[in-house]
């Protein structure tokens, strides 16, 4: 099997060749390391344009972006198969500079600027949306032009890696829950969610506009495989009040998946943290797939039992040890552990719980060497 061939079979919870391997990101540090630096970095873009057009770098720099992103998401990619991943999701991104230390985006969401070794990485830190004035005087997204840029994104990052990797369709920064609150604040989100509620429903139908404009945008230019950043979840359970993801975030959800569905794709649910209580709304939303099994968090062997004959698994390395400072031993260990518990039967994808710049290249490569030794079916661990 290829890797298109092996990710799709797992997904439709049959057995593979082996068992696939799948990534959220390669951050671009590791990038750098796989396929060797860019001779300029994005802040020396940033200060070229800064010295050459001191009064309107901003504006020139964000005419450029979806190109940026082109470069950015192919060159992830192609180290993503260079390092031996079958899947790896790519998706535009909304999102703009408003200085050399700050981005914002559509949602309301604010982001410091980080440099990780030359790299651009957006770190979320608040919301401006704090309430129905702050929301009606929010200018709206258009979603047109969205979509004609991400379509011209993702047919690039698609063409450029075409036949060597599965490309996914990702939304993790435009997607369905995580915009909502993030662009209030989790304060002024929660209080809306009791004083508010149609504040709350106009902004879930944004995000929902969006994420199925998205989706059939890149469904267009081929993609079948969606992957829906939800993120709903911390250690301890979910983020909200689950009387509220149900009253909300399901019918969001169920509009998400029927469209996919509707396109003859299928959808994946990722979340960090512990979604164990939410693994029935996970099914009931129509989600064919779940990411990312978090540990210690998640107890596979409940998940396995409870849904593993209704969706794909994929998880579920951990990436605040095991993938950072872990030994040769413990990397085995967590990926034969992860085989052993998820992968009986097929219908599972291994993958890190998540990607960091932190991340150990030595320890992904030995992640990936040992799920090649061990994943092959029939599996005999």
């Amino acid at each position: 099997m290829n890797s298109i061939e092996r990710v799709l079979a797992a997904l439709n919870l049959e057995i593979p060749d082996r068992v696939p391997l799948h990534t959220v990101a390669v951050d671009g540090n590791l990038v750098d390391e796989v396929i060797g630096k860019n001779p300029k970095t994005a802040f020396d873009l940033i200060t070229d344009l800064r010295t050459q057009y001191p009064e309107d770098w901003i504006d020139r720099i964000n005419q450029i972006m979806g190109d940026l992103q082109i470069t950015i998401f192919s060159r992830m990619m192609e180290a993503a198969h260079e390092l031996g991943y079958d899947t790896c999701p790519a998706g535009y991104i909304p999102i703009k500079f408003e200085s050399e230390k700050e981005m914002s985006d559509i949602f309301g969401r604010r982001y410091k600027i980080v440099n990780n070794n030359g790299n651009i990485f957006p770190d979320y830190y608040m919301g401006t949306i704090r309430n129905r004035e702050d929301w009606e005087k929010a200018p709206k997204p258009d979603v047109k032009e969205i979509c004609r840029t991400a379509k011209k994104f993702f047919r690039a990052v698609v063409r450029r890696n075409k036949n060597k990797i599965l490309v996914m369709a990702a939304d993790d920064f435009t997607s369905v829950f995580p915009p909502v609150w993030q662009g209030m604040g989790m304060a002024n989100f929660a209080k809306a969610l009791k004083k508010d509620p149609k504040l709350i429903e106009e902004r879930f139908e944004m995000t929902t506009e969006i994420v199925i404009g998205l989706y059939q945008t890149y469904n267009k230019v081929g993609a079948k495989i969606f992957f829906e950043g939800a993120d709903m979840a911390f250690k301890n359970g979910p983020l909200i009040n689950p009387k509220y993801i149900y009253q909300y975030v399901l019918p969001a959800m169920k509009n998400v998946t029927e469209a996919v569905h509707e396109m003859g794709g299928k959808i994946i649910f990722h979340s960090d943290g512990d979604i164990t209580s939410l693994l029935d709304f996970i099914v009931e939303a129509g989600f064919d797939a779940i990411h990312c099994l978090e540990p210690p968090y998640v107890d596979l062997k409940l998940v396995k039992k409870k849904v593993g004959d209704k969706l794909c698994l994929l998880g579920n390395i951990d990436t605040s040890h095991v993938l950072v400072r872990g030994t040769r031993k413990e990397v085995e260990d967590a990926v034969k552990r992860a085989i052993k518990i998820l992968g009986p039967g097929g219908g599972f994808i291994l993958s890190p719980s998540n990607s960091h710049p932190a991340m150990s290249l030595e320890r992904i490569k030995w992640m990936i060497e040992d799920t090649k030794k061990y994943g092959e079916y029939p599996l005999n661990l």
